[in-house]
C-alpha cells in the first residue's frame, strides 16, 4: 500500500554505483505538486495517472486527505543539512518513507513544530480493519 510503513519507496540523485552515477525517480507519489506544495515538478506522475479513474471508499479517501497533509507538511519547511544528507532529499520526488522519515527527525530535533501523525495513523488503521476480511474473502489467502 501507499501508505503502508514498509513502503521504502525513495528517490534520490548523485548515486555511485559499478562506476556510474545514478538517479532513482520515484514513480509512486499519489499527488501532484500543487497539491502538495512542492516547489519543484515531479519527474513522474504515473500513480497520480493511475489513481485518476479509480473509486475509493471513504476510509481510502481519508487515509489519501491525511496523507497529503503529512505531504504539505513536508514541503512547508526545509530540513536540516543532516537530515537531509542521510535521507538523500535531494529531488522533488521524494518517497513516502522519505517523507515520514524527514518529519519524524523534525519532531525529534526541537527545531519545529511538531507534526502530529496520530490523525493518519486512526484513519490507516480503519482502513486496514476494512481490508483486512476482504484478503481471505477475495482469495488472496486461505483460512
Amino acid at each position: 500500500m501507499l501508505f503502508h510503513g514498509g513502503n521504502l519507496t525513495a528517490s534520490a540523485n548523485h548515486l555511485k554505483w559499478n562506476g556510474k552515477e545514478w538517479s532513482i525517480v520515484n514513480h509512486f507519489i499519489p499527488f501532484t505538486e500543487s497539491e502538495v506544495g512542492s516547489p519543484d515538478r515531479f519527474e513522474s506522475d504515473f500513480m497520480v495517472q493511475y489513481m485518476s479513474d479509480k473509486l475509493f471508499s471513504a476510509e481510502a479517501s481519508s487515509v489519501l486527505l491525511e496523507g497529503r497533509k503529512l505531504w504539505q507538511a513536508y514541503f512547508s519547511q526545509t530540513d536540516l543539512r543532516a537530515v537531509r544528507e542521510s535521507l538523500m532529499l535531494n529531488r522533488p520526488d521524494v518517497g513516502w518513507y522519505q517523507v515520514r522519515k524527514a518529519l519524524q527527525a523534525r519532531n525529534g530535533s526541537g527545531d519545529f513544530l511538531p507534526v502530529n501523525f496520530k490523525s493518519f495513523e486512526d484513519k490507516y488503521e480503519l482502513l486496514n480493519e476494512k481490508l483486512r476480511p476482504l484478503v481471505y474473502e477475495l482469495g488472496f489467502l486461505r483460512l
